[in-house]
């Protein structure tokens, strides 16, 4: 960013990037430890070790006031078997608002030989985790020849035009790391703190020293072991090694000037960003109040501003805040960051005299706040806290998927900063409840003597899994939307005849999601001639966490709380009898619930389901196998069934 100085003031211009010719890059000898190297020292199964990982980023001041950072990584790969190969596919992952530059890499075969990397094979995109209205943007590339024995080396360069790094992490997903250092150079004008996030294994070392073009700070790592993909694990981040930057203060004509020594600091830059968007803003206040000026109170205005802007400005769903786009180039192009959507909605209620503020929000499936150090990079997205009478409700139009009022789960259960002024505020924002989230499932079936089973089925979803159901179908085609619906009542039979489907409409978030569709399918003889075996427990009995492995590596971590409760009724023919129903079964602990029942009333079944989810974080060895032996006993339990044998 170019920075210009009014008084106090610091206002940031974006300029327009044009590569340059970047030199070749220049790669160090491969040694003969390496060549020979069989086994990872860290783990001697290991497939593939990271040899080291350096990193080198340069906050310099180009021409007067004009700062870029400049972020370089050399990357060196050891492969020793066949399931080690999956190293050779990179994924670079960086902000929206940085540039990737250059990549080169090579593959240096057992042999000798040397196989460039394609450039043509090299593709940006976005890369979703943790749910499909996240994004962060992902440069990937494949490495050619990846054999057992190969060495793959990658250089990456990456430019900002400011004065705010990234974040720097010293892991490599998924593999060890048995080097990994970081040099950074701040020019002599700027201070900048910098946030070690150490683990109780992997320890920073730091070294500091002056130098002509500024201060030299040396920061290492040895031997990181891989931060495995498991089920339900905390964000990659919560779990990395890393440097976490901010700058304090910047010098300029004899004067020091604060830029971040407190959190205030990043309300201002915040405040100051949103003013500069508000500049041009005339369409979207001339909107706002053709939507709502005349509605008669602050709740129906912002509902109905929330439903414009959710159903007319299509969200990047790309993580990391930068506001900076005006408020009507928004509104002429229908598409924004997260952060940029919830502007334009705060900008949109205040013409209307609706009190709104933006709230900064590191969320859940990001990282966890620090928040004893000041800092703009932590924070993924931005959303909106409405200040009615009765109380704060907090509304996040850039997910179209949620009700107004309703956040999606990773925006819950996490400490917001909310923007007032000069001013920050913490803004906590609760958790989901089991109620709060809710999947209701009623299904009505008539079972004839020769096992033909014909009804009707309803699904009520509420809450957390309602929003992401409208998030994967908002913008499907109809017939996609058909063939999920067919598939999601069949319950996996492939004989099933799936009629009659009725669901809401999943652009209107307010609309309840209630789904039905009538059923026809022929019961499995599973006994012989004249018996079946009936699981009433319907599609549910899936719908739980599942853990296999007796050792786990990290936390647990659930979306939210939640729970499930379906109702089958099973009308059988005369010609039908009722052998044997399931036991009753009813557990509860402090991580959750379960319960089945199913009673029998002449020549009808009715079974009933219950199960909820209320404690989101396992910490110990302890907790997670307590939780598994939970979750075992529930998929025993659902294995039983009802013996139907004819009369």
């Amino acid at each position: 960013m170019r920075w210009k100085i009014h008084t106090s003031l610091f206002l940031f211009l974006f300029l327009s990037f044009h590569p340059r010719n970047a030199a070749a890059a220049d790669w160090d000898p491969v040694t003969d430890a390496e060549k020979s190297m069989k086994t990872s020292p860290l783990d001697p199964g290991a497939g593939a070790v990271v040899l080291f990982k350096r990193g080198r980023i340069d906050v310099i001041e180009k021409t007067s006031l004009f700062w870029v950072t400049r972020k370089q990584s050399y990357v060196r790969i050891k492969i020793f078997n066949d399931a080690g190969r999956d190293a050779g596919t990179v994924s670079v992952e960086s902000f929206k608002n940085v540039r990737v530059s250059r990549i080169e890499g090579r593959t240096i075969l057992p042999s000798g030989e040397i196989i460039p990397l394609d450039s043509s094979k090299v593709f940006t995109g976005k890369a979703y985790e943790s749910g499909k209205k996240f994004a962060i943007l992902q440069t990937s590339f494949t490495f050619p020849n990846v054999v057992p024995g190969a060495i793959i080396e990658y250089q990456v360069e990456e430019n900002e035009d400011t004065v705010y790094p990234s974040p720097w992490i010293f892991d490599t997903r998924d593999v060890g790391t048995l080097d990994s250092t970081l040099q950074v150079t701040i020019g002599p004008r700027l201070g900048m703190s910098q946030y070690p996030l150490e683990t109780n294994m992997n320890k920073i070392s730091i070294q500091q020293s002056q130098t002509v073009k500024g201060t030299l700070f040396n920061f290492a790592v040895k031997n990181l072991r891989p931060i495995q993909s498991e089920p339900f694990s905390p964000p990659f981040r919560d779990m990395a090694t890393m440097i976490i930057f901010t700058p304090t203060e910047l010098g300029f004509g004899g004067d020091v000037y604060p830029l971040i020594s407190k959190w205030d600091d990043v309300g201002t830059i915040v405040s100051r960003d949103f003013g500069e968007m508000q500049k041009n803003s005339k369409l979207a206040r001339d909107k706002a109040k053709e939507i709502a000026e005349k509605l008669p109170d602050p709740r129906k205005k912002a509902l109905a501003i929330y439903q414009f802007v959710q159903q007319n400005i299509a969200s990047s769903d790309l993580a990391g805040v930068g506001l900076g786009r005006p408020i009507d180039e928004i509104m002429t192009s229908k598409r924004a960051n997260p952060d940029d959507e919830n502007a334009l909605y705060v900008t949109m209620l205040k013409e209307v005299k609706v009190d709104a503020d933006l709230v900064l929000v590191a969320t859940q499936n990001w990282q966890t706040l620090i928040g004893s150090f000041p800092n703009l990079s932590q924070f993924s997205r931005v959303v909106t806290r409405i200040n009615f009478k009765d109380g704060a409700v907090f509304a996040d139009p850039a997910d179209a998927g949620a009700p107004f009022g309703e956040l999606p789960w990773f925006d819950r259960n996490v400490m917001g900063l909310a923007v007032k002024g000069s001013k920050i505020q913490q803004a906590t924002i609760q958790g989901g409840t089991p109620d709060e989230n809710v999947s209701s499932t009623k299904v009505t079936v008539r079972v004839a003597k020769d096992w033909a089973a014909e009804g009707d089925t309803e699904v009520e979803l509420k809450g957390a899994e309602a929003i992401e159901l409208r998030d994967e179908l908002i913008d499907e085609s109809p017939d996609k939307v058909e063939k999920f619906m067919t598939d999601f009542f069949a319950n996996g039979h492939s004989d099933a005849e799936v009629t009659q489907m009725v669901h809401p409409d999943f652009h209107d978030s307010s609309q309840p999601l209630v789904m039905k569709a009538h059923v026809k399918q022929g019961l499995t003889n599973d006994l012989g001639p004249g018996e079946l075996l009936l699981n009433p427990w319907v599609s549910d009995q899936y719908e739980r966490p599942l853990f296999k492995a007796a050792v786990r590596h990290s936390a647990v971590k659930f979306n939210d709380q939640e729970k499930r409760v379906s109702t089958s009724t099973w009308q059988l023919a005369p010609e039908i009898k009722v052998e044997q129903l399931p036991k009753d079964v009813k557990q509860d602990n402090d991580l959750g619930g379960f319960s089945h029942s199913c009673v029998q009333s002449g020549s009808t079944v009715t079974c009933t389901r219950t199960y909820y989810l209320k404690k989101t974080v396992l910490q110990t060895t302890a907790e997670y196998l307590n939780a598994k032996k939970f979750f075992d006993e529930i998929a025993k339990n659902d294995q039983e069934v009802i013996v139907l044998r004819e009369q």
